[in-house]
């Protein structure tokens, strides 16, 4: 069960989340309510497992708020309007650590997360890039903004968006091996999620809610074949 302060900072996280998204306009409205039920349910399977509910809900609290500063230093860098953020979006980078936390893996939660806010970070910083990117399936330069193009500041601002949980991981739970397993899949969540953008996304066979589910369910599995 959650306590009462518990329930009084998720009551607070998730005011705050409804009132900025609403006046920054980066949330839409169903998104915003899409994102206040994958809270609740996110609390829900936390306490049915060792994470906790409150640690759980914060994991994606944490996940959230470096992926909209990444998103907002990116859009601000290029001279963008943020883009608003829809209920694809939200399922996308959510749904397969929902649904990890439910089949009672925790460690396969704390991979999705790692991998999403990775696929985030080269995203929007990748996109600062002063080269042009490179299409992941065959090296040759395309358009900044392809999908499945990457560049070395992408990469970097990977490896910065996967070690961040990995590094909040650690913090709680002392387990360098267990956040190596969080940054690697990680990693490979957000490569995947690059080769589905160049090979499907791009041609438009799948879409971007698809092409961050199946990436980010990869970066399950390589939780789940490390682990053990």
């Amino acid at each position: 069960m959650l306590s009462f302060p518990e329930i009084i900072i998720i009551i607070l996280v998730f005011a705050l989340f409804s009132f900025t998204s609403l006046r920054k306009k980066s949330f839409d409205k169903k998104g915003i309510i899409i994102g206040i039920l994958i809270g609740l349910i996110t609390i829900f399977f936390g306490l049915m497992t060792s994470v906790g509910g409150l640690t759980a809900f914060l994991f994606m609290t944490y996940f959230l708020i470096i992926g909209e500063l990444s998103t907002k230093y990116g859009a601000k860098k290029r001279k963008e309007k943020h883009e608003t953020r829809t209920t694809g979006n939200v399922l996308g980078n959510s749904l397969a650590a929902v649904i990890a936390l439910g089949l009672n893996f925790p460690l396969g939660f704390f991979a999705v997360i790692s991998a999403a806010l990775a696929d985030t970070m080269s995203s929007e910083i990748g996109m600062l890039s002063k080269k042009k990117p490179l299409l992941i399936t065959n090296f040759q330069e395309v358009e900044t903004g392809t999908d499945g193009g990457i560049t070395v500041l992408g990469s970097i601002s990977a490896f910065i968006g996967a070690g961040l949980i990995a590094l909040m991981y650690y913090a709680l739970y002392s387990s360098v091996f267990f956040a190596g397993i969080i940054l690697f899949a990680g990693l490979i969540g957000s490569f995947a999620d690059s080769i589905l953008g160049a090979l499907f996304e791009r041609k438009g066979k799948l879409s971007n809610t698809l092409v961050n589910f199946i990436a980010t369910s990869i970066a399950v599995i390589i939780s789940v074949i490390i682990a053990g």
